[in-house]
């Protein structure tokens, strides 16, 4: 089995890596990642290596420094996968508002080129794709919560299980950050339903967690 990560050096990506990596030295894992953190958040490479360097202690886990906007590089990296997770993005609102054509490149092109990576493939990948609460635009922030003691809580016990699949992400205030994931969010979707690639979506919000190196802008 092979499973490959995009963005596989970040946060997310890393830890998806990772679990992988330890299920079995029969499982091959490929970590697909252009490096690109601190120069995208305007940060000194200080952490930007931290997690590469860190996978290359498993034996399983092949490093390819790669970038999702290049189609091929994409294609070829993804032609014998069983699963792609994809993490690789641009990830702050605030690197979007300075250079949204960046962002639209690595989290709307770049999506597309995995999903028709996958589409080309003769192996029928299974996608998982790690988008953002930020689809759902302003419409999220209307809906009442509860502050308990050690977190917040839906008002409304309709969401006491999170936010269904159906709630509206129409209108705006996504943020370009927000309209670029969308963008890929729905070409998942879109992906599935025409060509019937093995999709699934996760909205994720704020997370956090050991190897994350968040910075003021993002995590």
């Amino acid at each position: 089995m092979k499973v490959l990560v995009t963005g596989g050096a970040g946060f997310v990506g890393s830890h998806a890596a990772e679990y992988h990596a330890c299920k079995g030295e029969e499982i091959k894992v490929v970590v697909f990642d252009n490096l690109s953190r601190a120069e995208l958040l305007g940060y000194e490479a200080l952490n930007a290596m931290y997690n590469w360097n860190y996978l290359k202690g498993y034996k399983n886990i092949e490093l390819i420094k790669g970038d999702i906007r290049d189609a091929e590089m994409m294609k070829k990296a993804a032609e014998d996968a069983d699963v792609i997770i994809h993490t690789a993005a641009q990830t702050a609102v605030t690197t979007s508002l300075q250079d949204p054509r960046t962002d639209f490149e690595i989290n709307a092109l770049g999506t597309f080129n995995v999903l028709e990576a996958a589409r080309l493939s003769e192996n029928d990948p299974a996608i998982v794709y790690c988008s953002t609460n930020k689809v759902y635009g302003d419409n999220v922030n209307r809906i009442a919560v509860v502050e308990m003691e050690k977190r917040y809580k839906f008002a409304d016990e309709k969401y006491r299980m999170g936010i269904p699949e159906d709630f509206p992400t129409d209108l705006c205030e996504h943020t370009p950050y927000g309209a670029s994931k969308f963008a890929g969010d729905i070409y998942v979707q879109d992906y599935a339903y025409v060509y019937g690639l093995k999709t699934g979506v996760f909205r994720m919000s704020c997370i956090y967690g050991i190897r994350q190196f968040g910075v003021e802008d993002q995590g």
